[in-house]
């Protein structure tokens, strides 16, 4: 009972525990239960003897620490200390105490079974006549807080590193495919920086060898005694993550358990295969081995996603590289009836022909130029119930007009350009289209004639010609105005060229050339003009 009385006298009036009195402040009761049941560990220690010890501790303290009242009481607080604890904390706290002032700490401590846990410790003096009477201590469970506060830390370091070394990895990687000088030294560089990076142990490009049927090596680094017969995987295993990627033109990897099966050596936790893709036209594929199973992360995948565009993209610029620069080039003819080919499926439709004048390869939408000998109207109906063509403008009137197709894929011409061919010619009536596409000498000719036949299965090769290039360089003149021109600038002036905006007997105004590509006169005027500017600047200045 005199216990009791001491508590209450605390409550009451903030000081050191007072002698047994039967004297009970009203409401004091009520202070007390406020103290055991407070929902956060309270201590109440005396300073007055010796080390400070503990004369008071309420439910929640007994709840947090494990201990009961009477295994502490008498005892200085310092037993909840452990092996970790924080020394520095721990002089904090002792500095706050000695200097009579309140102090707030989070210390690791030790439950009586020897759990750890973060405990945030507010101690404040009690003061009574300008002396300290008693400290009183407010202990509250912050691990789970302190835990996720230190993952998201540790979150955000790791990140930071990932992004840091991601970065590093794709701008050596993009220094290297700007530099390079032909497909090779691309494939070479490419596996080289990807081997040496801290994450990946293994990289090797390649592509597929149709005539072999596998995807096949081009190159390879990172572990010695690796040749390409261990690397290569035949095309017909449609469930190898290497054949995935290739077909799909999708990232794939595959974790530990299941990289045993598609790695020749051990040491492997992961395969990840990026397809080289460019626009509609898949390169080959990018394929790293990592010993780390938590590497193929999202961020590292993404990441991934984006090297192998880069690669593809200099591997599409150097295929266009090669035709400008070929002093031979190769000229494919081919037929096809195949309607997929929106111009073959146009011409069933048609009594009259329909001949290729261009195309704006880098618009957002593919968008092809075809003159047709029939009336303007059949034409325009005709397209309506073309699948796959999304629009369809006339410029010029009358037999021969021009009309620009708006497709939603770039049908054969753009998937060429990207293998750097050249569309030269193409023909279509009666449902049957002659196509003519010009290539350097040393394409890989064979494997785009497949790629075309694997897409359009009849399509069938009539003509196969070698023929020395002209010595105008009319192919680096019209690549060099090509790269000055904006997408407008390239549209309105190939719309005008070939809607005879130009010739003697003009068929069609700037108005109606204007209105076939959304715009006002004057700005189709602008663009028209900004684009003959540059042409006559790159035939008369260089």
């Amino acid at each position: 009972m005199g216990a009791t009385r001491r508590l209450i006298r605390v409550a009451d009036r903030g000081v050191r525990m007072a002698a047994p009195s039967d004297d009970v402040a009203p409401g004091s009761d009520v202070k007390l239960r406020a103290l055991d049941e407070a929902p956060v560990g309270v201590t109440i220690t005396d300073p007055d003897r010796p080390d400070n010890p503990l004369v008071y501790v309420n439910d929640a303290f007994e709840e947090i620490t494990g201990y009961d009242r009477d295994e502490v009481v008498g005892r200085n607080c310092r037993f909840l200390q452990g092996p970790d604890t924080d020394a520095d904390a721990v002089a904090e706290l002792r500095e706050g105490i000695d200097a009579r002032e309140s102090v707030v700490v989070e210390l690791l401590n030790y439950r009586k079974d020897g759990e750890a846990f973060w405990n945030e410790v507010k101690v404040a003096p009690l003061w009574n006549d300008g002396e300290v009477t008693n400290y009183v201590g407010f202990q509250t469970d912050v691990t789970a807080r302190v835990r996720a506060e230190r993952e998201v830390r540790e979150d955000r370091a790791s990140l930071e590193h990932l992004v840091d070394r991601l970065d590093g990895l794709l701008g050596d990687v993009t220094e290297v495919v700007v530099n390079a000088n032909g497909r090779d030294e691309v494939a070479v560089g490419v596996c080289e920086r990807l081997a040496a990076a801290d994450t990946y142990s293994f990289a090797w490009l390649g592509d597929v060898d149709r005539a072999a049927s596998e995807v096949r090596p081009r190159a390879w680094h990172g572990r010695d005694g690796v040749d390409a017969d261990a690397l290569a995987v035949p095309t017909e295993r449609t469930d190898h993550p290497i054949v995935r990627a290739i077909r799909t033109g999708e990232f794939q990897h595959v974790t530990a358990a299941e990289a045993a099966g598609v790695v020749p050596f051990g040491g492997v936790s992961g395969v990840a295969a990026i397809p080289l893709t460019y626009r509609s036209t898949t390169y080959g594929v990018l394929v790293v081995y990592t010993p780390d199973p938590a590497a193929l992360n999202d961020v590292e995948a993404t990441v991934l996603e984006s090297l192998g565009r880069t690669v593809a993209t200099a591997l599409s610029a150097n295929e266009s590289r090669r035709l400008i620069a070929a002093d031979q080039i190769v000229t494919l003819a081919l037929e096809t009836e195949d309607r997929s080919l929106f111009f073959v499926d146009l011409s069933a439709r048609l009594d009259g022909e329909l001949d290729y004048r261009g195309a704006v390869s880098r618009a957002s939408t593919p968008t092809l130029f075809f003159a047709a000998d029939a009336p303007t109207k059949d034409v325009l109906a005709a397209a309506e119930a073309v699948p796959g063509v999304d629009g369809v403008d006339v410029v010029g009137d009358g037999n021969g007009a021009l009309f620009e197709f708006r497709v939603s894929e770039e049908s054969l011409v753009g998937p060429l350009a990207d293998r750097g061919g050249r569309v030269r010619e193409i023909s279509a009536r009666n449902g049957r289209a002659r196509i003519e596409v010009d290539l350097p000498a040393g394409a890989d000719t064979r494997g785009i004639v497949e790629g075309i036949q694997e897409r359009y299965p009849d399509a069938e090769v009539v003509r196969y010609r070698e023929r020395e290039r002209p010595p105008t360089g009319e192919d680096e003149f019209a690549a060099a105005v090509e790269d000055r021109l904006t997408e407008r600038q390239s549209t309105a002036l190939q719309k005008a060229y070939f809607a005879g905006y130009y010739d003697a007997n003009r068929r069609v105004t700037g108005a109606d050339l204007a209105e076939s590509m959304g715009i006002s006169r004057a700005t189709f005027h602008q663009h028209l003009r900004a684009a003959e500017r540059k042409v006559f600047a790159a035939l008369l200045d260089e």
